[in-house]
This record gives structure tokens, sequence and C-alpha cells, in this order.
């Protein structure tokens, strides 16, 4: 019996996958299925005319099924033909670098993996650590062992939030995303969250007639409250209820009410 599918976007040799696998394994029975290489940035995509395989390996200890596939892939392919039983919980990361606001979550395939669990009606989780930019100039490297601690204390942090989400009902909650901060303990304040409203800006620089992609840093601006982008800049962990229905029911009896009037 699996009591949770855990699956990510950047690739069995994240460093934020195997200690998150060790850490949920003191306590729970896990299954590991991943994408062979990165795959961030894909949503929740899933792949058509195209045969996927997958094989099982061992890495740094810990048994992984391989996938050829999006995160969203792992998931579907994991829950029909990997455990035998329905998991308690699909948990998606620790994805590296944070998934926060309206527009990259709904790019991220950390997230979407998380989604894809949740229309097949598995509880499911998304989690993401912050990487501070000093890191990102100096070219660490995530996807070495040697670098596995820096993801230890995000691994409790997620255990400690999948142990609770699985110990009770939350009504009209499809999933949710965990955002923690790089220096974030067990003992760190939690903030329940909402995604801010936010835009990308200019994603692709242009060269003649090629374009290359390149993401804008998140902006710590107009921070309203109760959002992800604010718990973050207080150095909180931020955890985002979310449903897949994208139709709140007042904005459903709203344009009803007025095409009623008009059709």
């Amino acid at each position: 019996m699996t009591d949770i599918l855990v699956t990510n976007d950047d690739g069995y040799k994240s460093a934020g996958f195997i200690p998150l696998i060790k850490e949920l394994s003191k306590k729970y029975s896990v299954t590991a299925i991943a994408p062979d290489r990165g795959r961030s940035w894909i949503g929740k995509a899933i792949t058509t005319r195209k045969k996927l395989r997958i094989k099982k390996i061992t890495h740094e200890g810990v048994d992984i099924f391989l996938l050829d596939g999006t995160p969203a892939d792992c998931v579907q392919i994991g829950l029909y033909d990997i455990v035998e039983t329905r998991p308690k919980i699909v948990l998606s990361g620790i994805n590296i670098g944070l998934n926060i606001g309206r527009a990259r979550t709904l790019s991220s395939g950390t997230i979407g993996a998380a989604i894809e669990g949740s229309i097949d009606g598995v509880r499911s989780i998304a989690s993401s650590l912050s990487i501070p930019m000093i890191m990102k100039d100096n070219k660490t490297d995530f996807y070495h062992p040697k670098n596995y601690s820096l993801f230890g204390n995000a691994a409790q942090i997620t255990t400690k939030v999948t142990t609770i989400i699985m110990s009770k009902v939350f009504d009209g909650v499809d999933l949710f995303s965990l955002n923690i901060p790089f220096d974030a303990t067990v003992k760190t304040p939690l903030m329940i969250t909402k995604l801010f409203k936010t835009r990308y800006g200019r994603l692709f620089h242009r060269n003649r007639n090629t374009f290359l992609h390149q993401t804008p840093p998140i902006e710590f601006k107009d921070m309203d409250e109760h959002t992800d982008l604010r718990a973050l800049h207080e150095k909180k962990i931020s955890l985002t209820p979310m449903n897949i229905s994208f139709v709140p029911s007042y904005s459903f009896n709203d344009v009803d009410r007025n095409f009623k009037q008009e059709w």
C-alpha cells in the first residue's frame, strides 16, 4: 500500500527530490516516479503521439520509476500503472525555486503534477523552495548530492504540512501550493495565502529572428495582505489552498443573471 505518490518537474537528480522521499519515508509508504530529465515550465501537459517508456532505478539509495514524459504523465501512470491502491496524497516537489502568483503557478510543472492528481480525485500538494539569488549567481549545482542538505529543512516542513493535510478534511480544496523560504525551519510561522495577481512581463527576448526564454525575477512590490508574495517577503511559509473549478459561485451567478437578461 502506498500512502504518498511523489513526483517532481526538475527530474530525479534534483537535490530537492531525494531528501523529500527519505524524510517522508520515515513515517509513510512512498512510491516515487519522476521525469528522467528536467521538465520545468511545462504546466499540466500530457504527452500524445509518442510512446512513453518507464524503468526502475535505485538512485542514492532510493527506488525511483523514471518516465520519459511530463510531470502530469508521471502522476497518471503512477496512479494507474505503478501503485496497487490509491494513495492518500500526490506530492510534487521539492521544486528548485518558488511557484507563487497566478502566472507562475499556471505554468509550473510542479503545480501541474499536483493538478493532475487532484483531477483524478487524490488530494495533492506542490512544494517549492525559495533559492537565494547569490546561489543562482554562483551557479550552485542543484543536481549534485553534495547539495541535498540544502533541502533538508524544506523536506521536514513539507512532511509536517503533509501530515496535517492527511489528517483533516478541507471542503472545496483540490490541492495546496506550499512555498518555503530558504532559511525556514519547522518552527517558522506559516501563513495561509492566496495567489498574488501578477503577469510575467517579457518572457522571450529577441535576437533578429530568434527568441530566447528568460524569466524575469519576482518583484516584491504591491504586496496585498494574505498573498503568497507577502508571506515570503515576511519570511513566512506560504500555504495556498486552491481548487480547479476556475469559476467561483458568485461569478457564476453574476454571469448567469446577466445573460438571462440579454439572451
